[in-house]
Parts: C-alpha cells; sequence; structure tokens
C-alpha cells in the first residue's frame, strides 16, 4: 500500500516537473527533478523489498529453528 501511494506521487511530481519544463527557457532543471523523483522511487522500493525478503528470511529461519526444537510434554 506504501509502494501504491509513493507512485502516485511520483507520477504528479514528475508530470508537473515536465509540464514546468515545457515553458521553461532552460528546462534541464526540471528535467532534473522529474528523472530525480523516479531514481529515489526506484531506490526506496530497492531498499524496502529488500528489507521485507531479509525480513521473512529471518522469520522462515526463527520457524525453521523452533521446529527442531523439542518439545516439552507433560503428562
Amino acid at each position: 500500500m506504501k509502494t501504491a501511494i509513493y507512485f502516485i506521487i511520483t507520477c504528479f511530481i514528475s508530470t508537473g516537473a515536465m509540464m514546468g519544463a515545457l515553458n521553461a527557457k532552460n528546462p534541464f532543471p526540471a528535467f532534473a527533478i522529474a528523472f530525480g523523483m523516479w531514481a529515489w522511487f526506484l531506490w526506496g522500493y530497492n531498499r524496502r523489498s529488500k528489507r521485507e525478503t531479509e525480513k521473512r528470511n529471518r522469520e522462515r529461519l526463527f520457524e525453521e529453528y523452533l521446529r527442531k526444537q523439542p518439545r516439552n510434554r507433560h503428562r
């Protein structure tokens, strides 16, 4: 859900920067903003996905560890 919100915000900002570049005398700063937003979005997405993968890996290892532990059986 967070990624969808970031994507929508990135689309709006980069679209606004591209529209601003149409009427600007020097459009390169607006291009830098537009492409910089996309680079920032992709960098954040990559970082979040790596963090999520690492979290899933830790949870899997922990579940595997718990499965191997002997169970206490009280009678």
